[in-house]
């Protein structure tokens, strides 16, 4: 009897790994074939400056803009979209990155379930929603995500015991990614090795941290123009508009997203209709409920490292305020890393591994649905229905929000401020 059975479990799985890669792939046929290039919320901004990086490796920089000579942990994206302007159009490049983006999400999901040895078909068929295709990609935070797969492969190298050197080259990739990806590599790193008192091991951080500290250092002794004018807290800390911001912040990460124009007026309304798009928005709650249930029956585990990783985000995630280091919402980003991790050594039987993967899969085709509609035409109307005002902003992102990025890039003027945090600075 265990026979079949376990033939049955290989192929639920081989299934849900087959709509893991289906979806993936629709998500990267929508881009590739869509009329306009990807209209992320800040997206065009790093294209911009991939664009600008291009003119730098061509020996003609662009009057305006200085490129850094200190280490930046926000490069990665900017290198990389400028080298495919070498080959492609901006258009097709910045395309072609998150095609990349993509290919990662499902090399690093596969390596993690074969590394650990998890043969769940409902944990595969609930990652594409969960962690790769939510509120941060519709946000255009590239980075994050991409750092978010190297540090699933940094948890594969750690369990596979490999040498100091493989963790130290993982690390040093994962600064020049995103700095919050870095800072939870390091915490990981350290917990692993710390747990298990290899205490020499730890030399493994020694690039990633002096190349932090070079960055620090350079970055405040120049006046911190990282910080540029990015955006300022709205909620004062511990306050109950804060604390019902952070509750905000958790059940709008996972799932369902909420396009809207920049009028406040929601896309996914009139896409959905309303009563579609109230049941998905709960549908979005029952989801983040279940998931924040799962993280913390790893928290509770015992004989699990890695549950003390998972339980520092979860705190740090809840505690960071609304605006660090210029960094806007940095605690979304830390509790999306802690899912990474926490997912895959959790119980994944059972109804409730059940409804999360039902959950996963409606919530993922309505915002495919939703995508294929908004890459169309990231200018569509919104519906101007009398819903609460909370309601409209769960979850929302503004799909063109920075499109003006392209159509500088359309005219060949640049002109644009850009995010400071990046490889680049706007001269005034």
């Amino acid at each position: 009897m265990e026979k079949p059975a376990r033939r049955s479990e290989t192929t639920a799985a081989s299934l849900a790994w087959v709509y893991f890669a289906a979806v993936m792939c629709s998500y990267a046929l929508i881009i590739l074939h869509a009329a306009h290039p990807p209209a992320f919320v800040d997206y065009p901004d790093w294209v911009y400056q991939g664009v600008l990086f291009q003119h730098e490796l061509a020996g003609h920089p662009i009057h305006g803009y200085a490129l850094k000579s200190y280490p930046v942990p926000n490069s990665a994206t900017t290198i990389g979209i400028g080298l495919l302007c070498s080959i492609f159009s901006w258009q097709k490049a910045g395309e072609v990155w998150i095609c990349v983006y993509l290919a990662l999400a499902g090399a690093a999901s596969y390596a993690m379930a074969r590394t650990i040895g998890r043969n769940d078909w409902q944990l595969v068929i609930s990652l594409p929603t969960i962690l790769f295709l939510n509120l941060d990609f519709w946000y255009g935070h590239i980075s994050v995500e991409i750092g978010l797969c190297l540090l699933m492969l940094l948890v594969c190298l750690l369990l596979q015991e490999c040498g100091p050197l493989a963790v130290s080259a993982m690390l040093t990739c994962i600064f020049f990614v995103h700095m919050e990806a870095c800072a939870a590599a390091c915490l990981l790193t350290m917990v692993w090795y710390g747990l298990r008192r290899q205490w020499p091991r730890l030399l493994s951080l020694a690039p990633a941290i002096a190349l932090t500290l070079w960055y620090g250092i350079a970055r405040f002794r120049s006046g911190n123009a990282d910080a540029g004018e990015l955006t300022h807290a709205d909620y004062r800390y511990g306050s109950p508009a804060f604390l019902i911001y952070k509750a905000n912040t958790y059940l709008k990460t996972f799932g369902y997203v909420n396009a809207r124009t920049m009028a406040l007026q929601s896309q996914s309304e009139r896409i959905f209709g309303r009563g579609l798009f109230l049941v998905l928005l709960a549908a979005a709650v029952c989801l983040s409920a279940l998931i924040l249930y799962k993280l913390l029956r790893l928290v509770g585990a015992e004989g699990n490292n890695l549950r003390f990783f998972v339980l520092i985000l979860l705190v740090v995630s809840l505690l960071l305020p609304q605006v660090t280091l210029a960094v806007a919402d940095p605690g979304s980003r830390l509790l999306l890393m802690a899912a990474a991790v926490g997912v895959f050594f959790v119980p994944w039987k059972g109804r409730g591994a059940t409804c999360i993967a039902a959950l996963s899969v409606t919530l993922c085709v309505a915002n495919l649905w939703q995508f294929a509609r908004i890459e169309a035409d990231p200018r569509l109307p919104g519906e101007a229905k009398n819903l609460p005002a909370t309601v409209l902003t769960f979850g929302h992102v503004e799909p063109e929000m920075r499109l003006g990025y392209y159509d500088s890039l359309q005219r060949g003027a640049f002109d644009q401020s850009i995010f400071p945090t990046g490889l680049f600075l706007r001269q005034r």
